[in-house]
């Protein structure tokens, strides 16, 4: 088992078996910011975080992620229940991907440029979309880890979005931050 993840599909096993990652996981999602309309009003927030928390513990799977996300932050309940920008169809699976992508390379970037590492590699993934600007522009390439965690935190934590490449780059990104490759 790699010490990283190659792409999305392989974030649960690595995160299983690499403790301090976890760990370091777990601290984003309970301390960091998370944007959005969909968690707006009551205890939505704190109740992605509590998911997604158990999502990276090994409590739940994607798919059960994506049910509880649908039942415990159910759309009927929020303030902007009537917006298809908000909620477009399959809005639970974009939210949990969405964040299990940034929480996870939002750590891996941190970690490395801790060890004093200033480039990562982005590879390719078998499920990439080959036509999305992360995999022209990213994929298959090392990159600036101060770049990267940049361009995720505005969007991510400041909710300032932008045209810049990032990982993740849409909801359905497959891409994942590993340890430069030189």
């Amino acid at each position: 088992m790699p010490d990283y993840a190659q792409d999305f599909y392989e974030i649960p096993e690595v995160v299983e078996e690499n403790s301090e990652l976890r760990e370091r996981i777990l601290q984003l999602v309970e301390q960091e910011p998370i944007p959005g309309k969909v968690t707006e009003g009551g205890d939505r927030m704190e109740t992605l975080r509590n998911l997604l928390s158990e999502f990276f513990r090994g409590e739940i799977l994607l798919e059960e992620l994506e049910q509880q996300i649908s039942t415990d932050i159910p759309r009927h309940e929020s303030e902007h229940r009537q917006n298809n920008r908000v909620f477009p169809e399959g809005w639970e699976e974009r939210l949990a991907r969405t964040q299990i992508s940034r929480f996870y390379n939002q750590a891996v970037l941190l970690t490395l440029r801790e060890q004093g590492e200033e480039r990562c590699f982005v590879p390719h993934s078998d499920n990439e979309d080959r036509d999305s600007p992360c995999t022209i522009h990213l994929a298959g390439e090392d990159a600036d880890i101060d770049t990267l965690l940049d361009r995720l935190n505005r969007s991510y934590r400041e909710g300032e979005w932008h045209d810049e490449v990032k990982i993740p780059d849409h909801p359905h990104c497959t891409h994942t931050v590993v340890p430069n490759q030189t």
